[in-house]
């Protein structure tokens, strides 16, 4: 059967890795839905599905792959769409699995409407023969317009993505990303101020400034901006809502970042700094523009400096050439830093990147081994941080959807701790669910698996 000759109704979206895809899928969920079609929940069924595909890693890849199949088996008739950052850079390699009827580069995903309306050239497949998917991917290095924007970037009414840069211009040595991405390119703050006025004016309470390298923003501008001049034009307008920083490189971390962040009304406390590895070897063959002496000086001033602040961090384990004396290097820095998350990542060799061609390769087996151990680290990190401050108060944005093991609200501190909140007394009613999408005070009492339990202070102390 011809599945492209059919009025499409219904189309289902499902998103892989970073906030700027997420941004990406939202602004196409808002385009989707001005067309008069219905999106539900992935896997559908549906008329069409959309899947919106992340390439750091082979693992992403895979599930890519695999969510092509899981849509398939759910509507064999429907229309698949791959897009994102795996189908830039491998759509060859996609061609090549059944089921795929649409494959459209990162520059392509304003037009993903064309694949979801009747076209009676095209084949069973997508092309005009029937034989193969259409592919549709511009070169990367052209990059991809500031034109596609989301309305409400990324559903619910109390926390957005707002993506403010996209591309990047550094070179890290494991990194395929730019190959996907382009060049760096910044949105013009104008439009930025624009957008988060009229998000504000919907309700969203709180910003998440979002890009593929975040540091670059505005220097590709004219005149030529820093990231640190966006965030001192937003404390400046004391806009009604917080705005937290995704991530920043370690050597973007300026004296008058720090400065600002240490005084900030409305920028959170909250930075997530990649360390990649604690190892100076490593991090030079990783291309990493700082050393391990540099990044626990940044993170000791930080700590000094902003109150309360909470720092993550990347890990990458097992990288080419990375023995046990470079592993407990990392490890140890990490044991000695102010970190209080991580995210760790075994290593994924990349086709075309520098390190897929070092030698020194680390077995699977070994990886998964310091995989283990960091991870071990990172739950001592967490529940450290979380547990100091019990006895405390702070604000919680409270979320629309509730914990599901406890049925209580959730929220998240300005610096990032998740907040279940229970019933305060004294007026305070989480459970009428009046507080939600709000700013609220909370009394930190208990530690549970990565969150706090807090108590809602009675609402004369929430005016």
């Amino acid at each position: 059967m011809d599945n492209t000759d059919k009025d499409i109704e219904t189309v289902s979206i499902h998103t892989l890795g970073c906030r700027s895809n997420q941004y990406d899928s939202a602004a196409i969920e808002d385009m989707v839905s001005s067309d008069g079609k219905r999106l539900v929940p992935f896997p559908g069924p549906a008329d069409a599905y959309i899947i919106n595909t992340c390439t750091v890693t082979a693992r992403t890849d895979s599930e890519s792959r695999r969510l092509v199949r899981k849509a398939k088996r759910s509507n064999p008739e429907s229309i698949i769409i791959v897009t994102g950052c795996y189908a830039q850079v491998s759509p060859e390699e996609l061609s090549k699995l059944e089921g795929v009827d649409f494959i459209m580069g990162n520059p392509e995903k304003g037009k993903l409407l064309e694949c979801l309306n009747p076209n009676p050239a095209r084949g069973s497949s997508g092309d005009s023969t029937g034989t193969g998917p259409s592919v549709e991917v511009s070169d990367y290095r052209a990059g991809t317009p500031f034109t596609l924007r989301a309305a409400g970037a990324g559903g619910g009414r109390t926390r957005a993505n707002l993506k403010v840069q996209d591309g990047c211009d550094r070179s890290c040595s494991y990194c395929i990303i730019p190959m996907a991405r382009g060049r760096s390119r910044s949105l013009e703050l104008n439009v930025l101020l624009g957008e988060i006025e009229g998000l504000i004016e919907g309700g969203f309470k709180e910003f998440i400034f979002t890009g593929i390298h975040l540091g670059g923003w505005g220097l590709d501008l004219a005149p030529e901006k820093t990231f640190l001049d966006l965030l001192i034009e937003i404390e400046k307008k004391g806009y009604p809502a917080r705005f937290r920083i995704s991530s920043l490189d370690p050597d973007e971390v300026t004296d008058g970042l720090i400065e600002l962040m240490s005084t900030a009304k409305t920028i959170c406390n909250h930075l997530h700094l990649p360390l990649q590895s604690g190892d100076d070897k490593i991090l030079a063959l990783m291309r990493r523009p700082y050393d391990s002496a540099f990044f626990s000086e940044r993170l000791g001033k930080l700590a000094q400096k902003v109150p309360g602040i909470s720092i993550g961090t990347d890990i990458i384990a097992g990288f080419p050439g990375e023995g046990e004396e470079e592993f407990q290097n990392t490890y140890s820095l990490l044991k000695s830093l102010p970190v209080s998350y991580m995210h760790i990542f075994p290593y994924s060799r990349r086709s075309g990147t520098r390190a897929a061609g070092f030698k020194d390769v680390v077995v699977p087996a070994e990886i998964k081994s310091r995989c283990k151990k960091l991870k071990e680290l990172d739950i001592i990190k967490r529940n450290a941080f979380y547990a100091s401050f019990l006895g405390t108060t702070g604000e919680v944005l409270v979320e629309s959807s509730r914990d599901s093991g406890t049925g209580l609200l959730k929220g998240r501190t300005r610096n990032y701790i998740p907040v279940l909140i229970a019933d305060g007394g004294g007026g305070a009613s989480p459970s009428s669910g009046s507080i939600t999408g709000q700013e609220v005070g909370v009394l930190f009492e208990k530690t549970a698996p990565d969150a706090l339990i807090g108590r809602l202070l009675p609402m004369a102390k929430n005016k």
